[in-house]
């Protein structure tokens, strides 16, 4: 395999771009080399970033602007990035034209559903139901602190081969009704969706939990990458 470039989203305010490291852990773990792209409102630009990398990863972070889905915001709803909203949503708009493949994690999940019509609980604990269980954990980012279903044919379970396991959890919000385009792959118990993907494309997932964060030591979470950076070699 030849070493893949990932281009990944960072967390942006008024301090600058911030990236938590295991991003870049995991990526290199697959002999992937990650690159960060930085916000630029230029499409042009933003083409060019595309045309450089050879994979996609939208990492976590705020809250999605719920005018993107049709929404007012709810008093819920935390703190928001509009411009990286409309950034990275242009981002998956070129990456999706030229079948690049994309790994859209937590907050990356829901802009990936999002800029392909779908739409989110901007609070699940308050617009979900009292069944909601506990998605924002308190725990150490690599404990695996509740189960997911994995539905059988899909993609994500092709990558695992179980149909469950168990993730991390750092999210209030979360996907409410998947796009068009995209296929529900993996539920919480309390109907929470946790992963969405294209049905249209060769690599393009959303995984509501954080598998860089639990990548050292679960071999689900290396699943996933290794699987991703497979993907993006092909486009090498």
């Amino acid at each position: 395999m030849a070493n893949p470039v990932i281009g990944v989203t960072t967390f942006i305010s008024s301090d600058g771009l911030r990236l938590p490291e295991n991003y870049s852990i995991a990526i290199s773990g697959e002999k992937g080399v990650p690159v960060i792209l930085a916000k630029v409102e230029d499409e042009t630009l933003i083409r060019k970033q595309l045309e450089s990398i050879d994979g996609l990863l939208l990492s976590g972070g705020d809250d999605v602007e719920p005018k993107f889905f049709g929404e007012n915001p709810h008093q819920k709803m935390g703190a928001i990035e509009p411009g990286r909203d409309l950034y990275e949503m242009k981002l998956i708009e070129y990456a999706l034209a030229a079948n690049k493949p994309i790994l859209g994690i937590c907050r990356g999940a829901q802009i990936l559903n999002v800029q392909q019509g779908g739409t989110l609980y901007q609070d699940i604990y308050s617009q979900h139901g009292d069944v909601t269980i506990k998605h924002n954990q308190d725990a150490a980012k690599d404990y695996l602190s509740h189960s997911v279903s994995i539905s059988e044919g899909t993609k994500l379970h092709e990558i695992i081969g179980e149909t469950e396991i168990r993730t991390n959890s750092f999210h209030h919000q979360a996907n409410k009704h998947n796009a068009e385009k995209f296929i529900i792959s993996a539920t919480s118990e309390d109907g929470i969706i946790e992963a969405i993907e294209s049905t249209e494309h060769d690599f393009v997932l959303g995984v509501q939990w954080h598998p860089e964060g639990t990548y050292l030591a679960d071999e689900a979470s290396q699943k996933i990458f290794k699987a991703f950076l497979k993907a993006a070699d092909s486009q090498t």
